[in-house]
């Protein structure tokens, strides 16, 4: 089963376009830190709850090919 916070994700292409290169957290439906450093970022997201789900967004100037 797909976490709430993946399948909200997966709905808003645009938040990878927003933070191209760094790591976003994000809890429930909304991002609540990001930033280039993970440990930081998870900290960050830490103090706003539990087990949030962080995602390195690819740079917008690289090509992902699966």
């Amino acid at each position: 089963m797909m976490s709430t916070e993946y399948n909200w994700l997966i709905k808003n292409p645009e938040i990878e376009m927003t933070y191209a290169g760094e790591y976003i957290a994000i809890l429930g439906e909304s991002v609540v830190a990001h930033g280039r450093d993970f440990k930081k970022v998870l900290k960050e997201a830490e103090k706003q709850g539990d087990a949030p789900f962080i995602h390195k967004v690819p740079s917008s100037d690289k090509e992902l090919v699966v």
